[in-house]
């Protein structure tokens, strides 16, 4: 997770966003900074703008004005409809916290259930095709991000629960993807599942991850790497821990010399 997810993670975010330049180490920092700030605010604390945010604004309006092609801040920037610098960089600490925690936590995820089923590890390595699905049926069975926040438009009854207008709703999105009249066998690990693209792991209608595609592309190209190694196999993970965001806290692996 320390050495290949979430360096990934961070460097894909970076690049994506025009930060390519600066260090991996500093936009890890500033990600943290501001997930601190936010988890405060969360817990009904002061809202108090980290350090961190001044730094990642310059470095944005520096981004800007570089106007490298991959950026896509200097792209947005660069509409005649496009934001103000104030909005862009408030996008842009809003992709960092969307995009680093949830794919590392979904790499991670994806290599700990590969490596920790055998039989569905061999099942991959004898048909590359399946992986696309061993990755849907891991951030189905575990979803990087498990619980999300959401506030009611309107009055509405749930179930036996009476929902007000402005209330906070607390979803279980781990809880929704293995719900067994969705899924057979919901806790089973399936590479085969037909049905996996079910679960809502990126959510559904205006909520969508417009991310989704980059984090599924980061997690087949960083578990297609893996496994090119010989004898790759699982020596020691502690399973995801976390509520909101779950991940292990490390996978270690060996494999044998080439």
């Amino acid at each position: 997770r320390a050495e290949l997810a979430g360096p990934l993670a961070v460097a894909v975010d970076a690049e994506a966003l025009g930060l390519g330049g600066t260090d991996a180490t500093t936009v890890r920092s500033w990600y943290e900074a501001l997930v601190a700030g936010v988890s405060a605010i969360t817990a009904g604390e002061e809202a108090v703008v980290p350090e961190a945010y001044g730094l990642l604004r310059a470095r944005v309006e520096e981004a800007i004005k570089e106007g490298r092609p991959s950026s896509l801040l200097a792209e947005v920037a660069a509409r005649p409809e496009g934001l103000t610098s104030a909005e862009i960089v408030a996008d842009a600490a809003v992709l960092m916290f969307g995009g680093i925690d949830t794919t590392e936590g979904m790499i991670t995820n994806a290599a700990a259930h590969l490596l920790g089923h055998p039989d569905q590890l061999a099942l991959v390595l004898e048909d590359p095709a399946l992986l696309a699905g061993a990755i849907e049926e891991s951030v189905r069975l575990e979803p990087a991000a498990s619980v999300v926040d959401r506030y009611a438009v309107r009055d509405v009854r749930l179930g036996d629960a009476d929902i007000r207008a402005g209330d906070l709703v607390r979803v279980s999105i781990a809880g929704a993807n293995r719900d067994p009249a969705v899924f057979t066998d919901p806790d089973r690990f399936d590479v085969r599942r037909e049905d996996a693209d079910r679960h809502l792991s990126f959510a559904r209608g205006p909520h969508f991850c417009f991310g989704a595609h980059l984090a599924r592309l980061e997690t087949a190209t960083a578990l297609g790497a893996l496994l090119r190694l010989p004898g790759l196999r699982l020596e020691h993970t502690g399973g995801a821990r976390g509520l909101v965001f779950r991940k292990p806290a490390e996978v270690r692996v060996r494999w044998d010399p080439a």
